[in-house]
Protein backbone atom coordinates (compact mmCIF):
# COMPACT_ATOMS: atom_id res chain seq x y z
CA UNK A 1 0.00 0.00 0.00
CA UNK A 2 1.43 3.68 -0.73
CA UNK A 3 2.08 6.64 1.41
CA UNK A 4 -1.15 8.37 0.33
CA UNK A 5 -3.33 5.63 1.21
CA UNK A 6 -1.97 5.08 4.43
CA UNK A 7 -1.91 8.75 5.13
CA UNK A 8 -5.91 8.69 3.86
CA UNK A 9 -6.75 6.32 6.24
CA UNK A 10 -4.44 7.73 9.15
CA UNK A 11 -6.48 11.26 8.89
CA UNK A 12 -9.93 9.24 8.38
CA UNK A 13 -9.14 7.12 11.74
CA UNK A 14 -8.26 10.82 13.60
CA UNK A 15 -11.44 12.17 12.64
CA UNK A 16 -13.30 9.28 13.63
CA UNK A 17 -12.03 9.31 17.50
CA UNK A 18 -13.00 13.61 17.16
CA UNK A 19 -16.20 12.37 15.77
CA UNK A 20 -16.84 10.00 18.37
CA UNK A 21 -15.36 12.52 21.04
CA UNK A 22 -17.74 15.09 20.45
CA UNK A 23 -14.93 17.47 19.24
CA UNK A 24 -14.87 19.12 16.02
CA UNK A 25 -13.01 18.02 13.20
CA UNK A 26 -10.35 20.36 12.16
CA UNK A 27 -8.32 20.54 9.12
CA UNK A 28 -5.67 17.63 9.15
CA UNK A 29 -2.46 17.79 6.72
CA UNK A 30 0.94 16.37 6.54
CA UNK A 31 2.40 18.86 8.71
CA UNK A 32 -0.31 18.25 11.52
CA UNK A 33 0.95 16.52 14.58
CA UNK A 34 -1.89 15.43 16.09
CA UNK A 35 -0.85 14.85 19.60
CA UNK A 36 -0.54 18.65 20.97
CA UNK A 37 -2.36 19.92 17.56
CA UNK A 38 -5.38 18.88 17.14
CA UNK A 39 -8.16 19.96 19.90
CA UNK A 40 -8.32 18.03 23.00
CA UNK A 41 -6.55 15.07 20.65
CA UNK A 42 -4.29 13.10 24.04
CA UNK A 43 -2.30 9.88 23.94
CA UNK A 44 -5.42 8.01 25.13
CA UNK A 45 -7.32 9.22 21.81
CA UNK A 46 -3.72 8.14 20.06
CA UNK A 47 -4.33 4.56 21.11
CA UNK A 48 -7.93 4.72 19.88
CA UNK A 49 -6.96 6.06 16.47
CA UNK A 50 -4.01 3.44 16.26
CA UNK A 51 -6.85 0.00 16.87
CA UNK A 52 -8.84 1.93 14.10
CA UNK A 53 -6.39 2.52 11.25
CA UNK A 54 -4.67 -1.01 12.59
CA UNK A 55 -8.09 -2.53 11.50
CA UNK A 56 -8.59 -0.58 8.40
CA UNK A 57 -5.13 -1.73 7.25
CA UNK A 58 -4.98 -5.20 8.56
CA UNK A 59 -2.20 -5.14 9.95
CA UNK A 60 -0.79 -4.82 13.47
CA UNK A 61 0.19 -1.41 14.62
CA UNK A 62 2.43 0.00 18.24
CA UNK A 63 -0.91 1.54 19.22
CA UNK A 64 0.82 3.19 22.22
CA UNK A 65 3.44 4.66 20.52
CA UNK A 66 2.38 5.53 17.10
CA UNK A 67 1.89 9.15 17.29
CA UNK A 68 4.99 10.06 19.47
CA UNK A 69 8.76 9.83 19.26
CA UNK A 70 10.40 6.07 20.10
CA UNK A 71 12.03 8.22 22.74
CA UNK A 72 8.53 9.61 23.38
CA UNK A 73 10.01 12.80 23.58
CA UNK A 74 8.19 14.80 20.95
CA UNK A 75 4.62 14.37 18.75
CA UNK A 76 5.31 13.28 15.15
CA UNK A 77 3.37 14.99 11.85
CA UNK A 78 0.98 13.37 10.25
CA UNK A 79 3.66 12.46 7.41
CA UNK A 80 5.91 11.16 10.00
CA UNK A 81 3.25 8.74 11.11
CA UNK A 82 2.18 7.70 7.39
CA UNK A 83 6.16 7.29 6.81
CA UNK A 84 6.23 4.48 10.20
CA UNK A 85 3.33 2.81 9.41
CA UNK A 86 4.17 2.24 5.74
CA UNK A 87 7.73 1.29 7.11
CA UNK A 88 5.77 -1.35 9.00
CA UNK A 89 3.55 -2.88 6.64
CA UNK A 90 6.59 -3.26 4.41
CA UNK A 91 8.34 -5.19 7.05
CA UNK A 92 4.98 -7.49 8.29
CA UNK A 93 4.94 -7.90 4.27
CA UNK A 94 8.82 -8.95 3.91
CA UNK A 95 7.98 -11.61 6.69
CA UNK A 96 5.13 -13.66 5.01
Amino acid sequence: MDKSKVTEKLIHAIAEVQKMSGRPLETINSATKPVGGIQGFDSLNGVEAAVILSESLGCELPAETLFISKKGKRALSIAEISADVSKIIKEEKDKK
